[in-house]
């Protein structure tokens, strides 16, 4: 089985990478060899080509593949991509998101529901308007995949990787209080890689939404699970009312990962159905594990700054304003 990656070592890709030389695949790297240069650097049965696939670069793709696996958000990349592959391999993974969707204001999100409009230059539109341009092609042997929040070791963007981390820090932790039907969703990375890798084995075709767990989960339930897990005995969560939040300024969804006011009208983004992607295959491990694995990674490897999470001087003012209403 041979696979093309374009891109491949960055978080998912890497992942999938990783999971499909393990299987005996022989994979091919296709990226501008930025991002972790290093990754499979003169590992048997993996082929690396320089290249930018924005540029005539793409013409470097003049093999044959059983599959090729792209990531991309920019349509005009993955048109170009198409073009040069559709006679060059036999499927076609497109990994989109569930941004694709119109409606995210309340769940549960199907496959079958409406998307957004095409080339509006938003990210839910592009990837929109890129599952589009590869089923032209591709319609009957394409898998388009929309995940929610991935999550797990390697991910760039801190928004799981920050609670986690910041419970076992201890001390007084502001945690927004949430209703208590309030869900979160998010797949550890390796477990939907493991899935791809599976679907390819088994010629899964069609599309998937790709998001965890298996049963609902609630906010709070997530982090005093968090809390019972890494929290130091001088950790105190503190509870405060999305109004006190809102009026300091706190940004949803970044400073404070998973939480989405109703304000904001976005439920559906953590309300994603996946019983189709699940009847396909796709399984997951413990949260639990999830949780202790990121937390290593986020205390021995993890590099750079912090691109989600509060800020430890504004957590105080917050906590601060909030007084006894958070405890």
């Amino acid at each position: 089985m041979k696979v093309l990656f374009l891109g491949g070592t960055l978080f998912l890709g890497k992942h999938i990478a990783e999971q499909a030389l393990n299987k005996g695949m022989d994979i091919t790297l296709f990226n501008r060899g930025k991002t972790n240069p290093e990754f499979l650097k003169d590992v048997p049965g993996v082929t690396h080509l320089a290249g930018d696939r924005s540029t005539d670069d793409i013409e470097k793709l003049t093999d044959h593949w059983d599959v090729v696996i792209d990531p991309g958000t920019d349509p005009n990349d993955v048109e170009r991509s198409v073009n040069q592959l559709k006679d060059r391999c036999n499927t076609y993974i497109y990994i989109s998101s569930i941004n694709a969707y119109k409606h995210l204001n309340k769940g549960p999100v199907c496959e079958t529901d409406a998307l957004n409009e095409l080339d509006k230059g938003d990210y839910g539109s592009n990837k929109v308007t890129c599952e589009v341009i590869v089923n032209r092609e591709f319609y009957d042997n394409s898998l388009i995949v929309r995940p929610g929040l991935i999550v797990g070791p390697d991910d760039p963007t801190d928004r799981f990787t920050y609670w986690p981390w910041r419970i076992n820090q201890g001390g007084r932790i502001l945690v927004p209080n949430v209703s208590d039907n309030k869900k979160v969703q998010f797949i550890d990375v390796r477990d939907l890689a493991s899935w791809i890798i599976k679907a390819i084995e088994q010629g899964v075709k069609g599309t998937f939404n790709a998001t965890g767990p298996r049963e609902n989960l609630g906010y709070k339930a997530f982090i005093l699970t968090c809390k019972k897990l890494v929290s130091p005995a001088n950790t105190e969560l503190c509870w405060a009312e999305e109004s006190v939040l809102q009026e300091n300024q706190v940004q949803p969804w970044v400073e404070l990962p998973f939480w989405l006011p109703d304000s904001l009208n976005m439920n559906g983004m953590l309300d994603v159905n996946n019983e189709r992607a699940i009847e396909a295959g796709l399984s997951f491990r413990p949260m639990q594990e999830t949780i202790l694995d990121t937390l290593e990674w986020s205390l021995h490897e993890r590099n750079g700054n912090w691109k989600a999470g509060l800020e430890s001087e504004k957590e105080k003012r917050v906590l601060e304003a909030a007084g006894n209403n958070a405890g």
